[in-house]
């Protein structure tokens, strides 16, 4: 069967959707990426079909968009998602010929339309408990976190806050809300009704990340993260290799593919922080200036896949995108969260509420305050046991069997292969 998997957003938002199509392939059928210009000749590395999904993300729009936590989302949605969304549209439009089903993430608003247009069942892909939009399990929104201490006071915060986001991606959502219109489908109501599909939506995270809730959309099916699997290139390896060779479990510090270019100073000061507390490091650091440390100490890496380094680390300081807490989270191993934007704020409070590890604010970040996180980190055995106790939980094999099942279903595809 042909089924298109379609994302907008940076590589967080299209690593699960290639997981979701290398399993979908090993069943027996045809997946399809819809994605970015830009991420074509990493999609076409895999043997998949590519087609290419306006608007593009280039490193100088998500730099924008992450560098500025309370207005970031008006950069993505006013100015980068809504304007393209009759581009968007004609792009999915094209590359959803012949298909039997279509799935897709977070800012793909234009699914229902082009599902409609084509009578095609399709599924929406929810990646982190924030997108889920329920006021029965509050998250930490980033333009006003301190909403989040109020949920003693019940749900009426979270519906309170929940209706200044509905009033302003309504003003944003303009050329979308018109488009709907025009072919008669949606309910003008865009990321608390219509992005969700009727069909499926899949939640792509475990219970002990987020719980079930009644106020989730009834088509939900719940199943786990989603692990695209990724080797480092020889020679990383082999660095890699030796390095974990020649001493104890290092600190890993990375940002991610996104946040990675907004690390500024962070980098001098990691490897600085490891060094005074006695710990060796690899640092996941793009092209940022290399610190001035210890070869044997210090591993300076422009990237290497976290599953090819988590499980031998001694702990974690990531950013608190999705996919560095899942790595973490199978991995076993106590995390310090440091979030800049959008979902991470709320997945880091998820992390330390599941006892894993700790957060601190990116605005308080300097050498004392890294040292004294990481410290308490690492020497609290508590985390660590919390963590093996969490990793024992997460079986990625059958919640990828579990994601691939629902979309069968929703295909109404007898299942193929083994």
């Amino acid at each position: 069967m042909r089924i298109v998997l379609a994302t907008l957003g940076s590589f967080g938002d299209l690593y699960p959707l290639l997981a979701i199509a290398q399993a979908l392939r090993a069943r027996g059928h045809t997946p399809v990426i819809a994605a970015p210009a830009s991420y074509g000749p990493r999609v076409a590395a895999l043997g998949l079909d590519f087609h290419p999904l306006r608007p593009d993300f280039s490193p100088e729009v998500l730099m924008e968009i992450f560098g500025d936590p309370v207005h970031g989302g008006r950069r993505l949605y006013h100015d980068t998602v809504f304007p393209q969304t009759r581009a968007t549209f004609d792009d999915l439009l094209a590359a959803t010929e012949g298909a039997d089903a279509l799935v897709v993430g977070e800012l793909v608003y234009v699914a229902p339309l082009v599902a409609a247009r084509r009578g095609l069942p399709w599924a929406s892909v929810m990646l982190a408990p924030s997108t889920m939009m329920s006021a029965l399990d509050p998250s930490v929104l980033t333009w006003f976190p301190a909403g989040y201490h109020l949920r003693h006071l019940g749900a009426w915060p979270q519906r309170l806050m929940f209706r200044v986001i509905r009033r302003q991606v309504t003003r944003w959502g303009a050329p979308l809300l018109a488009l709907q219109r025009e072919m008669g489908v949606g309910t003008g109501d865009i990321v608390f009704t219509d992005k969700f599909s009727p069909h499926l939506v899949l939640v792509l995270f475990p219970p002990a990340f987020g719980a079930p809730q009644r106020d989730w959309p009834a088509a939900s099916v719940q199943t786990g993260f989603p692990f695209f699997t990724q080797e480092a290139d020889p020679e990383t390896a082999a660095r890699i290799a030796s390095f974990l060779a020649a001493g104890p479990p290092p600190v890993v510090f990375t940002l991610g593919t996104t946040v990675v270019h907004l690390a500024h100073d962070f980098y001098k000061v990691a490897a600085e922080t490891a060094l005074a507390l006695g710990r060796r490091a690899i640092l996941l650091m793009g092209n940022n200036p290399r610190p001035d440390a210890p070869a044997d100490k210090v591993l300076a890496l422009d990237y290497a896949p976290h599953s090819s380094l988590f499980p031998h680390a001694a702990a974690v300081v990531q950013h608190g995108g999705v996919g560095g807490c899942a790595e973490a989270l199978r991995a076993g191993v106590p995390v310090l969260t440091i979030p800049f934007a959008f979902d991470q704020p709320d997945n880091a409070m998820r992390m330390r509420r599941l006892g894993v590890g700790a957060v601190l604010p990116r605005t308080s970040v300097n050498r004392d305050t890294l040292e004294r996180s990481l410290r308490a980190v690492l020497e609290d055995p508590a985390f660590a046991a919390r963590a093996r106790a969490v990793a024992r939980e997460i079986d990625p094999d059958r919640d990828m069997a579990r994601t691939v099942a629902a979309i069968e279903a929703l295909a109404a595809v007898p299942a193929r292969g083994g």
